[in-house]
């Protein structure tokens, strides 16, 4: 009996990840994505794999790789078994979640709810619709990044900071929050991840270093239709005539403007780096508690998404796994962080599907992503510096001078 109550959680996560992979029966953008390149490793095709660039990290390429060659050949069945290994990255998050709560003496229910939020939620199902399982994976190695660094695990720590890296460009949000929560080796665990990112990195290079180059050009400088949950919609109203056989039509095009499209991307990497030292000289030390790393976390990937031109509702998956992270390391009954970001999304996906006006949509969006950015950094920044907790998993004290320094 022993034995089968911890698997019991395993496989309840493996049996809901493969529900929610075979329920969706759309693939969204992962035919023009992830798809061609996840095909092309399945028959072997070596070379296009390493010569094809994606904004999709070669590490979720190669995850979900083994299990898309299990489809039966169709589009959507290849896409439904490549979409598992993403979901049960997320699954096995939320049990380590929880896990983490239970110890800290929250009831079974709420640990129950940490991971099934984790799982079970809108964005999940959005992601999985609209084409990008990566997004899941990505989002659970940064947040599993900054738990087990909480706890110490420095080697760990790098591990999942480097496959995140190599996932999705975006995961570089999560470097500074990881190092801070470190009680030590900080300087080992950036190299270590940095070494982890160019193994699996470098060989594409070699193989195509043009595209390489181009694509890094494509995501430094987008130029696309403004979305309207990003600070940024406001900024242009471009209307463009189109012909569709004889008849002229008019549509309204909201397009970001060069200044914005170029800069935005950069803006989100300067205050992935300005922010967290900011609160260090706030704070006149560099480390974190564990829950504090978390929420400079869910902060940075809140601004993420705001700052972004092309913000779509999935880019706010790593900011909900990081509220939910943030409960189980502080919260003392019920994630309400969670369940207050699992609602929100709920209804900004609903308002998105049956939107009348754009700008309304934009007005919520934007008030209720600055409230929730003033309330996290009022938390963090609610106090000038004192002695690192220990930390929800249970370390000891760390000595006030070691802190002080970065590495």
């Amino acid at each position: 009996m022993p034995l089968a109550r911890r698997c019991f959680p395993f496989a309840a996560v493996a049996a809901v990840s493969v529900w929610l992979a075979f329920a969706n029966t759309f693939t969204g953008d992962y035919g023009k994505d992830a798809g061609p390149v996840v095909r092309a490793l399945t028959e072997g095709d070596i070379s296009r794999f390493l010569s094809d660039h994606r904004l999709v990290g070669p590490f979720a390429i190669l995850l979900q790789a083994p299990f898309a060659a299990l489809g039966n050949g169709s589009r959507v069945s290849n896409y439904q078994w490549a979409c598992i290994p993403c979901l049960l990255a997320v699954g096995l998050l939320g049990i380590y979640l929880a896990a983490a709560a239970r110890r800290r003496g929250v009831s079974r229910v709420s640990g129950f709810v940490i991971a099934t939020l984790c799982l079970v939620n809108p964005l999940t199902f959005y992601a999985l619709q609209t084409g990008h399982p990566e997004e899941l994976l990505t989002a659970a190695l940064c947040v599993a990044a900054v738990a087990v660094a909480a706890r110490g695990q420095a080697w760990r720590a790098a591990i999942l900071l480097g496959l995140a890296l190599v996932s999705k460009q975006w995961a570089v949000i999560a470097v500074l929050p990881v190092l801070m929560a470190l009680p030590a080796l900080r300087l080992r665990v950036a190299l270590g991840a940095a070494a982890v990112a160019l193994a699996f990195t470098l060989p594409g290079v070699i193989a195509d270093p043009g595209a390489f180059s181009k694509l890094q050009g494509t995501v430094t400088f987008m130029k696309s239709e403004i979305q309207p949950m990003s600070i940024w919609f406001p900024t242009a109203d471009t209307t463009q005539n189109v012909t569709i056989g004889s008849t002229h039509l008019t549509a309204h095009v909201r397009e970001a403007p060069p200044v914005v499209g170029r800069y935005s991307h950069p803006l989100v990497i300067l205050v992935a780096l300005g922010l967290p030292l900011a609160l260090a000289l706030r704070r006149r030390r560099f480390s974190l508690s564990g829950t504090d790393a978390m929420a400079l976390l869910a902060l940075l990937a809140l601004l993420r998404c705001a700052l972004d031109p092309v913000d779509v509702l999935y880019y706010h998956e790593p900011l909900l796994l990081a509220l939910i992270g943030w409960d189980a390391l502080a919260a003392r009954d019920l994630p309400w962080r969670g369940l207050a970001a699992t609602l929100a999304a709920a209804l900004f996906w609903l308002w998105s599907n049956h939107v009348a006006d754009p700008s309304a949509l934009n007005l919520a969006y934007i008030a209720v992503a600055a409230g929730a950015a003033i309330a996290i950094a009022a938390f963090l920044f609610r106090r000038a510096g004192s002695p690192r907790k220990a930390d929800s998993f249970g370390g000891t004290l760390l000595d006030i001078r070691t802190a002080a320094l970065p590495w």
